[in-house]
């Protein structure tokens, strides 16, 4: 019954139907409980009443069960049953539970400290007022901090303007204030030291997921719903257990709780879920449609977690990453299963992001199709989502062998450098990390050329060593190559990914103002400068890389090297 906004406990008005009181009542063991609940809910005769259920009572019947030296309810043993087959607690651990002061916050915060000492953990509890209901928030507020006083439960509540947080970063009322109470349940478990969260999603919530899910159109992780235990911290101990139970529970032990009156509100796609599509369903078309939704999810996260297993060891072996980058390998990427495929690409999105939150299958669809059928150098684009809390654009871009993500901004470009080389001497280029030396030597003490160390004919250079960035029309001739080649070209032909050209440092010998490339550092030298028979003088060139890989990827390094 409602009154004065409390959902009162406690006989009701009217006689209970007899046949309805059995569902609380032991007579078949707990194997069977659920399927009891069900054909009583199904039947639509009038009940006989004087059934000997009285008797049964005198004699010692009820709704407990021992346990250890201790008397349970049987929706306790229940969740205690479930929570152990999940390994959910273990002893010494620190619960924190969110209390929104409704009937299921309320029946999950009493069973849990119903089970307490047995199970030697401590509750706590959040409460995040929303002011979305004016003094109906403040009333639930209050409820909830009175009842944590009377069970001598820790309280701890957050007074949080949902509507013009909603607001102000664009999300729906029901999304923002979701966000802020898992926020909060956090900032809560880390003052406390706590180990676990808990809420109270039931069996009939998981079944509105999904049909939540499905009807946004959601692949297979949508579908296995909500996870029993999830980030190793959040728990749900009452998913197994219907709102008919929590109700049921709630009456037997005379608990009061708030009750919220936009759950009527058929604004909100999941009350319409609720209170007219699940029903529709259940009527006509499957009367126990919560519980095959509820199987489905089952069945369908086994299935994914054995997905998200396989595609994690994948994962490991084609991806690479740099500085808040990540790239997937090309060839290994495209090689397996499209549904494979797709689940490295959100896998990559959420390493650089932090967060799925916004992004949707059209965002990994695009990138799919950019790994398989886009040029090199095209990207797609991933929006950034305000807050709270923020999460940044994440640029997906085709470059040559690799898929590359990285957040927007992150390209991390050098600031131009032009800087005289001495002969001899040395030039730290701070910019890259790159020490530069320049000494003359002779044919007596041999040469080592690498990708680190050039040797060329000094009377070649007719002007001053320089050490600069690429500019726009660059051209010079490769050692091996008749004519000139513009440096973009070279870097393409040699698959030089285009933020890493910015990177790369040339040697120029100036002459009256006219710029000759002698050496693209690390790649190639001219074979303007290189030494013939009739060389004299001998200049050796070398650089060295504080940290080689931290300036180019190191897979793409050692193929240009091997190249070279």
């Amino acid at each position: 019954m409602l009154k004065g906004g409390l959902l009162q406990g406690g006989p009701a008005g009217n006689p209970v139907c007899p046949k309805k009181r059995r569902q609380r009542e032991p007579i078949l063991p707990l194997l069977f409980y659920a399927l009891w609940q069900k054909c009583c809910r199904l039947c639509k005769k009038p009940c006989k009443t004087g059934n000997g259920l009285e008797n049964k009572r005198e004699k010692g019947y009820n709704n407990n069960k021992q346990q250890g030296g201790r008397v349970y309810s049987m929706l306790a043993e229940k969740v205690r049953k479930y929570m152990e087959d999940r390994h959910m607690l273990v002893s010494g651990d620190r619960v924190v539970v969110g209390l929104s002061g409704g009937p299921d916050s309320v029946a999950l915060l009493h069973i849990l400290r119903e089970l307490q000492e047995s199970m030697e953990i401590r509750l706590f509890a959040a409460h995040v007022n929303h002011c979305l209901r004016g003094g109906a928030s403040d009333e639930d507020a209050a409820f909830a901090e009175r009842l944590c006083r009377e069970w001598d439960i820790p309280f701890f509540q957050k007074r949080a303007d949902i509507g013009a947080l909603s607001a102000r970063f664009h999300r729906s009322e029901e999304e923002t204030g979701r966000l802020v109470r898992y926020d909060f349940f956090r900032q809560v478990r880390k003052q406390v030291n706590g180990n676990r969260i808990a809420t109270a999603h039931h069996r009939n919530d998981q079944a509105e997921t999904i049909l939540h899910h499905i009807i946004r159109g959601a692949g297979m992780q949508g579908l296995s719903g909500i996870a029993p235990v999830s980030e190793g911290v959040l728990i749900r101990p009452l998913l197994d257990v219907t709102r008919e139970e929590i109700r049921d529970y709630l009456r037997e032990n005379k608990l009061s709780c708030r009750v919220d009156a936009t759950n009527a509100d058929s604004y909100h796609t999941r009350n319409r879920i609720r209170n007219g599509l699940i029903p529709y369903l259940e009527r006509d078309f499957n009367p126990d449609i919560v519980g095959s939704l509820a199987r489905m999810g089952e069945i369908v996260r086994e299935e994914n977690d054995f997905m998200a297993e396989y595609c994690g060891r994948v994962y490991r072996e084609c991806s690479s990453r740099e500085q808040g980058a990540v790239d997937l390998d090309l060839e290994q990427l495209l090689s397996f299963h499209s549904a494979v495929q797709k689940r490295l690409i959100q896998t990559a999105i959420l390493e650089v992001r932090g967060s799925p939150d916004g992004v949707g299958s059209v965002h990994i669809l695009a990138a799919a199709r950019l790994a398989l059928q886009s040029r090199t150098g095209s990207v797609t684009r991933i929006p950034s989502v305000c807050g709270p809390p923020f999460h940044p654009e994440v640029i997906v871009e085709k470059g040559y062998g690799v898929l590359r993500f990285r957040k927007s901004g992150q390209e991390n470009t050098p600031a131009f450098f032009d800087v005289p080389l001495p002969v001899p001497g040395t030039v730290f280029l701070k910019e890259l990390g790159i020490l530069v030396t320049a000494e003359e030597t002779d044919v007596k003490r041999g040469f080592a050329f690498s990708p680190e160390c050039i040797y060329m004919d000094e009377s070649a250079v007719k002007g001053s060593l320089r050490i600069r960035l690429r500019r726009n029309g660059d051209r010079f001739r490769p050692l091996g190559l008749n004519g000139t080649k513009k440096l973009k070209d070279f870097f393409m032909d040699r698959k030089i990914p285009r933020e890493e050209r910015d990177r790369i440092p040339l040697l120029i010998d100036r002459e009256d103002g006219k710029d000759h490339i002698i050496w693209v550092v690390g790649l190639q030298m001219s074979g303007d400068y290189r030494i013939t028979e009739s060389s004299g003088r001998i200049l050796r060139i070398g650089m060295k890389y504080k940290n080689l890989e931290k300036h180019m990827e190191g897979n793409q390094c050692r193929r240009m090297w091997k190249e070279y």
